[in-house]
Protein backbone atom coordinates (compact mmCIF):
# COMPACT_ATOMS: atom_id res chain seq x y z
CA UNK A 1 0.00 0.00 0.00
CA UNK A 2 2.01 3.38 -0.90
CA UNK A 3 -1.32 5.77 -0.79
CA UNK A 4 -3.62 6.47 2.50
CA UNK A 5 -6.88 8.72 2.35
CA UNK A 6 -8.59 9.67 5.14
CA UNK A 7 -12.20 10.83 5.78
CA UNK A 8 -12.76 13.39 8.28
CA UNK A 9 -15.95 13.46 7.91
CA UNK A 10 -17.00 10.30 9.89
CA UNK A 11 -14.12 10.39 12.34
CA UNK A 12 -13.29 7.31 10.78
CA UNK A 13 -10.50 6.20 8.44
CA UNK A 14 -10.43 4.55 5.22
CA UNK A 15 -7.70 3.34 3.79
CA UNK A 16 -7.64 2.85 -0.13
CA UNK A 17 -4.77 0.88 -1.65
CA UNK A 18 -3.61 2.05 -5.14
CA UNK A 19 -5.76 -1.28 -6.29
CA UNK A 20 -9.03 0.49 -5.89
CA UNK A 21 -8.14 3.36 -7.00
CA UNK A 22 -6.98 2.03 -10.39
CA UNK A 23 -10.41 0.48 -10.55
CA UNK A 24 -11.94 4.21 -9.91
CA UNK A 25 -9.74 6.21 -13.27
CA UNK A 26 -10.99 5.27 -16.59
CA UNK A 27 -8.11 3.90 -18.79
CA UNK A 28 -5.94 6.03 -21.15
CA UNK A 29 -4.52 4.55 -24.27
CA UNK A 30 -0.74 4.52 -23.88
CA UNK A 31 1.41 7.01 -26.34
CA UNK A 32 3.65 5.31 -28.90
CA UNK A 33 7.14 4.77 -28.07
CA UNK A 34 9.10 8.17 -28.64
CA UNK A 35 12.14 7.96 -30.93
CA UNK A 36 15.85 9.02 -30.03
CA UNK A 37 16.30 12.87 -30.99
CA UNK A 38 19.00 14.07 -33.21
CA UNK A 39 21.75 15.81 -31.17
CA UNK A 40 22.25 19.30 -33.27
CA UNK A 41 26.40 19.88 -34.06
CA UNK A 42 28.05 22.14 -32.09
CA UNK A 43 29.71 24.16 -34.95
CA UNK A 44 25.82 24.48 -36.24
CA UNK A 45 25.06 26.22 -33.17
CA UNK A 46 27.82 28.68 -33.23
CA UNK A 47 26.72 29.74 -37.47
CA UNK A 48 23.30 30.06 -35.89
CA UNK A 49 24.42 32.00 -32.93
CA UNK A 50 26.97 34.22 -35.59
CA UNK A 51 24.18 34.85 -37.68
CA UNK A 52 21.28 35.06 -35.05
CA UNK A 53 23.78 38.05 -33.64
CA UNK A 54 24.32 39.64 -37.06
CA UNK A 55 20.78 39.83 -37.67
CA UNK A 56 20.31 41.96 -34.45
CA UNK A 57 23.22 44.09 -35.19
CA UNK A 58 22.35 44.46 -38.84
CA UNK A 59 18.70 45.64 -37.46
CA UNK A 60 19.63 48.27 -35.08
CA UNK A 61 22.22 49.62 -37.52
CA UNK A 62 19.53 50.25 -40.13
CA UNK A 63 17.41 51.40 -37.37
CA UNK A 64 19.81 54.30 -35.93
CA UNK A 65 22.42 54.37 -37.83
CA UNK A 66 21.65 53.90 -41.65
CA UNK A 67 20.92 56.60 -43.92
CA UNK A 68 20.07 55.89 -47.30
CA UNK A 69 22.90 57.28 -50.25
CA UNK A 70 22.12 60.57 -51.55
CA UNK A 71 21.42 61.14 -54.78
CA UNK A 72 23.96 62.39 -57.45
CA UNK A 73 27.02 61.88 -58.94
CA UNK A 74 30.00 61.42 -57.27
CA UNK A 75 33.66 61.54 -57.46
CA UNK A 76 36.87 62.02 -55.14
CA UNK A 77 39.86 63.91 -55.72
CA UNK A 78 41.62 66.11 -54.08
CA UNK A 79 41.45 70.13 -53.38
CA UNK A 80 43.66 72.23 -55.84
CA UNK A 81 44.17 76.34 -56.03
CA UNK A 82 45.00 78.40 -59.23
CA UNK A 83 49.33 79.08 -58.64
CA UNK A 84 50.85 81.66 -59.45
CA UNK A 85 54.71 81.98 -59.76
CA UNK A 86 56.13 85.01 -58.37
CA UNK A 87 58.63 86.13 -60.10
CA UNK A 88 61.56 88.88 -59.92
CA UNK A 89 61.17 91.21 -63.61
CA UNK A 90 64.83 92.31 -62.99
CA UNK A 91 67.69 90.24 -61.33
CA UNK A 92 70.13 90.89 -58.46
CA UNK A 93 70.78 89.80 -55.22
CA UNK A 94 67.89 88.75 -52.66
CA UNK A 95 67.97 91.24 -49.52
CA UNK A 96 64.78 89.53 -47.71
CA UNK A 97 62.50 87.22 -47.87
CA UNK A 98 59.65 87.85 -45.68
CA UNK A 99 57.64 85.23 -45.61
CA UNK A 100 58.30 81.44 -45.71
CA UNK A 101 55.97 78.00 -46.82
CA UNK A 102 52.46 78.02 -45.45
CA UNK A 103 52.63 81.58 -44.51
CA UNK A 104 49.21 83.57 -45.20
CA UNK A 105 49.41 86.83 -47.01
CA UNK A 106 47.52 89.84 -47.89
CA UNK A 107 47.31 91.89 -51.02
CA UNK A 108 51.00 94.36 -51.40
CA UNK A 109 52.35 92.43 -48.18
CA UNK A 110 56.35 92.09 -48.91
CA UNK A 111 57.33 89.41 -49.87
CA UNK A 112 60.68 89.33 -51.29
CA UNK A 113 63.53 92.53 -51.30
CA UNK A 114 66.16 92.18 -53.92
CA UNK A 115 69.34 94.63 -53.68
CA UNK A 116 69.02 97.85 -55.19
CA UNK A 117 72.73 99.33 -54.49
CA UNK A 118 73.39 99.39 -57.74
CA UNK A 119 70.02 100.74 -59.56
CA UNK A 120 70.66 103.64 -56.53
CA UNK A 121 73.68 104.73 -58.26
CA UNK A 122 71.85 104.86 -61.48
CA UNK A 123 69.29 106.80 -60.41
CA UNK A 124 71.49 109.59 -59.06
CA UNK A 125 73.24 110.02 -61.87
CA UNK A 126 70.03 110.09 -64.08
CA UNK A 127 69.14 112.92 -61.31
CA UNK A 128 72.43 115.16 -62.16
CA UNK A 129 71.34 114.56 -65.86
CA UNK A 130 68.09 116.14 -65.25
CA UNK A 131 69.22 118.84 -63.85
CA UNK A 132 71.76 119.83 -66.26
CA UNK A 133 69.21 119.37 -69.08
CA UNK A 134 66.78 121.53 -66.91
CA UNK A 135 69.36 124.59 -66.87
CA UNK A 136 70.55 123.97 -70.58
CA UNK A 137 66.51 124.69 -71.33
CA UNK A 138 66.59 127.31 -68.96
CA UNK A 139 69.38 129.15 -71.03
CA UNK A 140 67.74 128.81 -74.02
CA UNK A 141 64.19 130.02 -72.51
CA UNK A 142 65.99 133.22 -71.76
CA UNK A 143 68.36 133.85 -74.61
CA UNK A 144 65.13 133.56 -76.80
CA UNK A 145 63.42 137.09 -75.54
CA UNK A 146 66.91 138.88 -75.78
CA UNK A 147 67.16 137.62 -79.94
CA UNK A 148 62.97 138.71 -80.02
CA UNK A 149 64.03 142.19 -79.01
CA UNK A 150 66.95 142.91 -80.97
CA UNK A 151 64.99 141.52 -84.04
CA UNK A 152 62.04 144.31 -83.10
CA UNK A 153 64.96 146.63 -83.27
CA UNK A 154 66.10 145.74 -85.93
CA UNK A 155 63.15 146.08 -87.82
CA UNK A 156 62.77 149.66 -86.37
CA UNK A 157 65.64 150.70 -87.32
CA UNK A 158 65.48 149.43 -91.31
CA UNK A 159 61.93 150.92 -91.01
CA UNK A 160 63.09 154.45 -89.78
CA UNK A 161 65.55 154.17 -91.97
CA UNK A 162 63.96 153.80 -95.19
CA UNK A 163 61.74 156.10 -94.16
CA UNK A 164 64.13 158.84 -93.80
CA UNK A 165 66.24 157.54 -96.64
CA UNK A 166 63.14 157.91 -98.86
CA UNK A 167 62.34 161.85 -97.83
CA UNK A 168 66.01 162.46 -98.15
CA UNK A 169 65.71 161.56 -101.75
CA UNK A 170 62.91 163.19 -101.38
CA UNK A 171 64.59 166.66 -100.34
CA UNK A 172 67.16 166.23 -102.74
CA UNK A 173 64.92 166.11 -106.13
CA UNK A 174 63.11 169.44 -104.76
CA UNK A 175 66.11 170.87 -103.93
CA UNK A 176 67.62 169.83 -107.72
CA UNK A 177 64.70 170.86 -109.00
CA UNK A 178 64.82 174.39 -107.19
CA UNK A 179 67.98 174.66 -108.20
CA UNK A 180 67.86 173.77 -112.07
CA UNK A 181 64.75 176.64 -111.67
CA UNK A 182 67.23 179.03 -110.70
CA UNK A 183 69.79 178.05 -112.89
CA UNK A 184 67.17 178.50 -115.87
CA UNK A 185 66.03 182.19 -114.30
CA UNK A 186 69.82 183.65 -114.42
CA UNK A 187 70.66 182.02 -117.83
CA UNK A 188 67.69 184.31 -118.77
CA UNK A 189 68.33 187.18 -117.36
CA UNK A 190 72.18 186.78 -118.31
CA UNK A 191 70.95 187.06 -121.83
CA UNK A 192 68.96 189.73 -121.25
CA UNK A 193 71.54 191.68 -119.10
CA UNK A 194 73.97 190.72 -122.19
CA UNK A 195 71.27 192.02 -125.26
CA UNK A 196 71.30 195.05 -122.72
CA UNK A 197 74.81 195.30 -122.95
CA UNK A 198 74.85 195.25 -126.80
CA UNK A 199 72.64 197.76 -127.32
CA UNK A 200 74.03 200.24 -125.11
CA UNK A 201 77.61 199.29 -126.78
CA UNK A 202 76.20 200.33 -130.13
CA UNK A 203 74.72 203.36 -129.00
CA UNK A 204 77.63 204.32 -127.07
CA UNK A 205 79.66 204.26 -130.31
CA UNK A 206 77.40 205.97 -131.77
CA UNK A 207 76.96 208.90 -128.92
CA UNK A 208 73.72 208.08 -128.22
CA UNK A 209 74.54 206.98 -124.30
CA UNK A 210 76.81 208.26 -121.54
CA UNK A 211 79.66 206.10 -121.02
CA UNK A 212 78.14 205.30 -117.17
CA UNK A 213 74.81 204.02 -118.95
CA UNK A 214 77.37 201.88 -120.85
CA UNK A 215 78.96 200.93 -117.98
CA UNK A 216 76.41 199.90 -115.68
CA UNK A 217 74.90 197.62 -118.53
CA UNK A 218 78.38 195.83 -118.63
CA UNK A 219 77.88 195.45 -115.00
CA UNK A 220 74.45 193.99 -114.91
CA UNK A 221 75.96 191.35 -117.47
CA UNK A 222 78.76 190.23 -115.74
CA UNK A 223 76.55 189.70 -112.22
CA UNK A 224 73.99 187.68 -114.53
CA UNK A 225 77.13 185.55 -115.57
CA UNK A 226 77.91 185.09 -112.31
CA UNK A 227 74.02 184.64 -111.25
CA UNK A 228 74.36 181.70 -113.84
CA UNK A 229 77.55 180.09 -112.33
CA UNK A 230 76.26 180.43 -108.67
CA UNK A 231 72.88 178.65 -110.51
CA UNK A 232 75.19 176.00 -111.97
CA UNK A 233 76.61 175.10 -108.93
CA UNK A 234 73.60 174.71 -106.36
CA UNK A 235 72.31 172.53 -109.34
CA UNK A 236 75.49 170.32 -108.85
CA UNK A 237 75.03 170.60 -104.88
CA UNK A 238 71.60 169.19 -105.14
CA UNK A 239 72.38 166.26 -107.61
CA UNK A 240 75.32 165.37 -105.50
CA UNK A 241 72.69 165.87 -102.10
CA UNK A 242 70.42 163.30 -104.63
CA UNK A 243 73.10 160.52 -104.95
CA UNK A 244 74.07 160.62 -101.48
CA UNK A 245 69.92 160.57 -100.54
CA UNK A 246 69.66 157.56 -102.75
CA UNK A 247 72.46 155.71 -101.42
CA UNK A 248 70.87 155.73 -98.53
CA UNK A 249 68.35 153.60 -99.86
CA UNK A 250 70.51 151.33 -100.81
CA UNK A 251 71.18 150.48 -97.39
CA UNK A 252 67.96 149.39 -96.12
CA UNK A 253 69.08 145.34 -97.68
CA UNK A 254 71.61 145.72 -95.36
CA UNK A 255 69.51 146.56 -92.09
CA UNK A 256 67.42 143.91 -93.55
CA UNK A 257 70.19 141.47 -93.91
CA UNK A 258 71.04 142.10 -89.72
CA UNK A 259 67.35 141.90 -89.08
CA UNK A 260 67.45 138.30 -91.05
CA UNK A 261 70.67 137.18 -89.22
CA UNK A 262 69.07 137.73 -86.12
CA UNK A 263 65.96 136.01 -86.76
CA UNK A 264 67.84 132.94 -88.19
CA UNK A 265 69.52 133.40 -83.99
CA UNK A 266 65.83 133.27 -83.06
CA UNK A 267 65.02 130.00 -85.18
CA UNK A 268 68.28 128.06 -83.92
CA UNK A 269 66.97 129.54 -80.11
CA UNK A 270 63.63 127.73 -80.40
CA UNK A 271 65.18 124.80 -82.03
CA UNK A 272 67.65 124.73 -79.23
CA UNK A 273 64.96 125.02 -76.81
CA UNK A 274 63.10 122.12 -78.16
CA UNK A 275 66.59 119.92 -78.35
CA UNK A 276 66.96 120.65 -74.66
CA UNK A 277 63.25 120.12 -73.81
CA UNK A 278 63.54 116.62 -75.73
CA UNK A 279 66.88 116.19 -73.66
CA UNK A 280 65.34 116.36 -70.30
CA UNK A 281 62.18 114.36 -71.46
CA UNK A 282 64.87 111.44 -72.17
CA UNK A 283 66.92 111.89 -68.88
CA UNK A 284 63.42 111.80 -67.16
CA UNK A 285 62.61 108.97 -68.78
CA UNK A 286 65.85 107.12 -67.94
CA UNK A 287 65.16 108.22 -64.43
CA UNK A 288 61.41 106.66 -64.25
CA UNK A 289 63.18 103.57 -65.80
CA UNK A 290 65.61 103.33 -63.17
CA UNK A 291 63.00 104.39 -60.45
CA UNK A 292 60.60 101.18 -62.08
CA UNK A 293 63.49 99.27 -62.10
CA UNK A 294 63.88 100.14 -57.92
CA UNK A 295 60.09 99.41 -57.69
CA UNK A 296 60.42 96.15 -59.47
CA UNK A 297 63.24 95.13 -56.61
CA UNK A 298 60.57 95.11 -54.05
CA UNK A 299 58.30 92.24 -54.71
CA UNK A 300 54.99 92.72 -53.15
CA UNK A 301 52.08 89.88 -52.64
CA UNK A 302 49.66 90.31 -55.73
CA UNK A 303 46.86 88.87 -54.20
CA UNK A 304 45.52 87.03 -50.93
CA UNK A 305 46.77 83.02 -50.97
CA UNK A 306 49.12 80.91 -49.17
CA UNK A 307 52.85 80.09 -49.61
CA UNK A 308 53.22 76.92 -50.90
CA UNK A 309 56.48 76.96 -52.61
CA UNK A 310 60.13 79.49 -51.60
CA UNK A 311 62.58 78.96 -54.00
CA UNK A 312 65.48 81.42 -52.99
CA UNK A 313 67.27 82.40 -49.66
CA UNK A 314 68.76 85.46 -48.98
CA UNK A 315 72.02 85.98 -50.60
CA UNK A 316 71.43 84.35 -53.87
CA UNK A 317 71.53 86.07 -57.35
CA UNK A 318 68.80 85.32 -59.31
CA UNK A 319 68.10 86.18 -62.97
CA UNK A 320 65.45 88.01 -64.21
CA UNK A 321 62.07 86.25 -64.59
CA UNK A 322 63.34 83.40 -62.13
CA UNK A 323 60.39 82.18 -59.91
CA UNK A 324 60.85 82.97 -56.35
CA UNK A 325 57.99 82.03 -54.57
CA UNK A 326 54.99 80.02 -55.35
CA UNK A 327 51.41 81.18 -54.27
CA UNK A 328 48.14 79.83 -54.35
CA UNK A 329 44.94 81.49 -54.16
CA UNK A 330 42.57 80.56 -51.40
CA UNK A 331 39.82 82.77 -52.81
CA UNK A 332 39.61 80.19 -55.81
CA UNK A 333 39.49 76.61 -54.83
CA UNK A 334 38.22 73.73 -56.96
CA UNK A 335 37.67 70.01 -56.23
CA UNK A 336 39.43 67.90 -59.11
CA UNK A 337 38.23 64.69 -59.74
CA UNK A 338 36.61 62.32 -62.61
CA UNK A 339 33.42 60.89 -63.66
CA UNK A 340 33.30 57.90 -65.88
CA UNK A 341 32.40 58.23 -69.43
CA UNK A 342 29.05 56.40 -69.01
CA UNK A 343 27.71 58.93 -66.61
CA UNK A 344 29.70 62.16 -68.06
CA UNK A 345 26.53 62.78 -70.12
CA UNK A 346 24.82 63.96 -66.88
CA UNK A 347 27.25 66.21 -65.81
CA UNK A 348 27.23 70.33 -67.55
CA UNK A 349 28.49 73.36 -66.62
CA UNK A 350 27.00 75.33 -64.00
CA UNK A 351 25.59 72.25 -62.38
CA UNK A 352 25.36 73.22 -58.53
CA UNK A 353 27.43 70.67 -56.76
CA UNK A 354 28.43 69.80 -53.01
CA UNK A 355 32.27 69.33 -51.53
CA UNK A 356 32.39 67.12 -48.60
CA UNK A 357 36.20 67.42 -46.44
CA UNK A 358 37.35 64.48 -44.49
CA UNK A 359 37.94 66.70 -41.87
CA UNK A 360 34.18 68.00 -41.87
CA UNK A 361 32.28 65.61 -43.32
CA UNK A 362 28.63 66.99 -42.02
CA UNK A 363 29.35 70.10 -43.25
CA UNK A 364 29.36 70.28 -47.38
CA UNK A 365 30.63 73.30 -48.96
CA UNK A 366 28.61 74.86 -52.20
CA UNK A 367 30.37 74.36 -55.35
CA UNK A 368 29.61 74.20 -59.10
CA UNK A 369 30.70 72.48 -62.06
CA UNK A 370 32.94 75.25 -63.86
CA UNK A 371 35.19 72.61 -66.01
CA UNK A 372 34.19 69.42 -68.11
CA UNK A 373 37.57 68.19 -70.21
CA UNK A 374 36.56 68.05 -73.81
CA UNK A 375 38.40 64.68 -74.26
CA UNK A 376 37.98 61.05 -72.40
CA UNK A 377 41.25 60.35 -70.55
CA UNK A 378 42.48 56.84 -69.02
CA UNK A 379 42.18 56.40 -65.56
CA UNK A 380 44.75 57.93 -63.18
CA UNK A 381 47.96 56.15 -63.07
CA UNK A 382 47.83 54.55 -59.60
CA UNK A 383 45.23 52.41 -61.09
CA UNK A 384 47.19 49.10 -61.91
CA UNK A 385 44.80 46.75 -62.83
CA UNK A 386 44.26 46.36 -66.64
CA UNK A 387 40.57 45.85 -66.79
CA UNK A 388 40.72 49.56 -64.45
CA UNK A 389 43.25 51.42 -67.08
CA UNK A 390 41.40 50.89 -70.11
CA UNK A 391 38.38 53.02 -68.68
CA UNK A 392 37.87 55.75 -69.68
CA UNK A 393 37.08 58.96 -67.57
CA UNK A 394 36.17 62.64 -68.11
CA UNK A 395 38.16 65.18 -65.61
CA UNK A 396 35.66 68.05 -63.75
CA UNK A 397 36.51 70.71 -61.72
CA UNK A 398 34.30 71.52 -59.05
CA UNK A 399 34.64 75.01 -57.68
CA UNK A 400 34.15 76.02 -54.43
CA UNK A 401 31.79 79.06 -53.71
CA UNK A 402 33.19 79.81 -50.58
CA UNK A 403 35.48 77.91 -49.04
CA UNK A 404 35.30 79.49 -45.30
CA UNK A 405 38.58 78.99 -44.95
CA UNK A 406 38.27 75.32 -45.16
CA UNK A 407 39.52 73.78 -47.66
CA UNK A 408 43.16 73.63 -47.97
CA UNK A 409 45.30 72.71 -51.27
CA UNK A 410 46.28 68.74 -51.28
CA UNK A 411 43.45 68.31 -49.06
CA UNK A 412 41.28 64.85 -50.31
CA UNK A 413 37.87 65.15 -50.64
CA UNK A 414 34.66 64.05 -52.18
CA UNK A 415 32.34 65.64 -54.19
CA UNK A 416 28.78 65.35 -55.42
CA UNK A 417 26.76 66.64 -58.43
CA UNK A 418 23.18 67.34 -57.77
CA UNK A 419 21.67 66.11 -60.89
CA UNK A 420 18.45 68.22 -62.27
CA UNK A 421 15.79 66.17 -63.08
CA UNK A 422 13.62 66.08 -66.07
CA UNK A 423 10.27 65.14 -65.92
CA UNK A 424 8.89 63.30 -69.13
CA UNK A 425 5.77 62.76 -70.08
CA UNK A 426 4.55 59.86 -71.86
CA UNK A 427 1.69 60.44 -74.18
CA UNK A 428 -2.03 59.64 -73.04
CA UNK A 429 -4.24 57.42 -75.39
CA UNK A 430 -7.91 56.42 -75.23
CA UNK A 431 -6.72 52.88 -76.20
CA UNK A 432 -8.67 50.64 -73.80
CA UNK A 433 -7.43 46.85 -72.61
CA UNK A 434 -10.89 44.52 -73.86
CA UNK A 435 -12.56 42.85 -70.82
CA UNK A 436 -13.03 39.37 -70.95
CA UNK A 437 -15.56 37.53 -69.02
CA UNK A 438 -12.70 34.34 -68.84
CA UNK A 439 -12.80 33.39 -65.36
CA UNK A 440 -9.85 30.74 -63.79
CA UNK A 441 -10.97 27.32 -62.17
CA UNK A 442 -11.56 27.84 -58.91
CA UNK A 443 -9.81 24.26 -56.94
CA UNK A 444 -10.37 23.90 -53.62
CA UNK A 445 -7.82 21.97 -51.75
CA UNK A 446 -8.92 20.71 -48.71
CA UNK A 447 -6.66 22.51 -45.59
CA UNK A 448 -5.10 19.70 -42.94
CA UNK A 449 -6.24 19.33 -39.99
CA UNK A 450 -4.43 20.93 -37.40
CA UNK A 451 -5.42 19.95 -33.54
CA UNK A 452 -4.75 22.64 -31.47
Amino acid sequence: MKETDVDNSNNSKHVTTESERVVDRPVEPQPPPEKPRRKIPKPVKIVAAIALVAGVGLGVYRLFFYQPEPDGLFLSGRIEGYETDISAKIGGQIAQVAVREGDLVEPKQLLVKINDAELQAQLQGAEAQVRAAQERLQRSRQQLPVLQAQLEQANLTTQQATEESQGRVLEAKNALAAAQAELVEAQTNLKLAQADQRRTRELYAQGVVAAQQRDRDDAQAEAAAARVNAARQQVQSAQGRLTQAQATLRNTPIRAAAALQIQNQITQARTDISVAQQDVQNVKAQQAEIQANLNYLVINSPMSGNVITRSVEPGEVVAAGAPLLTLVNLNHLYLRGFIPTGEIGKVKIGQPAQVYLDSFPDRPLSATVTRVDPKASFTPENIYFKKDRVTQVFGVELTLKNSQGLAKPGMPADGRILESVTSYQLPVTNHQLPITNHQLPITHYPLPNHEP
